[in-house]
């Protein structure tokens, strides 16, 4: 396989959801982009944990910075996540543990929407407040939960795009 397909196996141009999916390229998108997320917020955290040891407010407005960037990737991890969920089977047990996967992601989402809008105004600051950072642990733990349910999605229950024909078996 070249590492961009043109065509699908069965001749047939790409659909735009194909594209979107990562078809062409053999990679699900979805699994490309989790991680920068995931890796943000706990920037943020360690960022403003510092800030509380050694006072900067540089340590502070990073971890505002990254919460942007954390927005962002996780804005494009959830489009490509939704668009794999609606290609699943309905009732299947998968789509139920993927549901359950995508509201807590987005619970822990919700979480960090909380903390950016605590920590903007001040983000000038040399420590962060407790309070940010006792919202983005929480943020973080519900975070890692989901994150399991959608591992338990690919290696438990072997949920993955496929680049081939043929629709997903529940």
């Amino acid at each position: 396989m070249a590492f961009l397909e043109t065509r699908a196996p069965d001749g047939r141009r790409w659909t735009l959801v194909e594209w979107i999916q990562g078809k062409p390229i053999g990679v699900a998108t979805h699994s490309m982009f989790v991680h920068f997320p995931v890796a943000f917020y706990l920037a943020v955290i360690a960022f403003d944990v510092m800030s509380r040891i050694t006072p900067s407010p540089g340590l502070v407005l990073t971890g505002s910075y990254l919460l942007i960037g954390a927005g962002a990737a996780t804005a494009i991890a959830a489009f490509l996540g939704l668009v794999d969920w609606f290609g699943m089977v309905s009732g299947s047990s998968k789509k139920r543990l993927a549901t359950r996967h995508m509201l807590l992601q987005l619970t822990a989402a919700g979480f960090f929407i909380v903390a950016f809008i605590m920590r903007w105004p001040n983000r000038g600051l040399a420590e962060a407040r407790t309070s940010w950072i006792v919202v983005e642990i929480v943020g973080y733990l519900v975070l890692i939960v989901g994150q399991h349910l959608g591992g338990l999605l690919v290696y438990s229950r072997g949920m993955r795009v496929r680049t081939g024909g043929g629709a997903e078996a529940s």
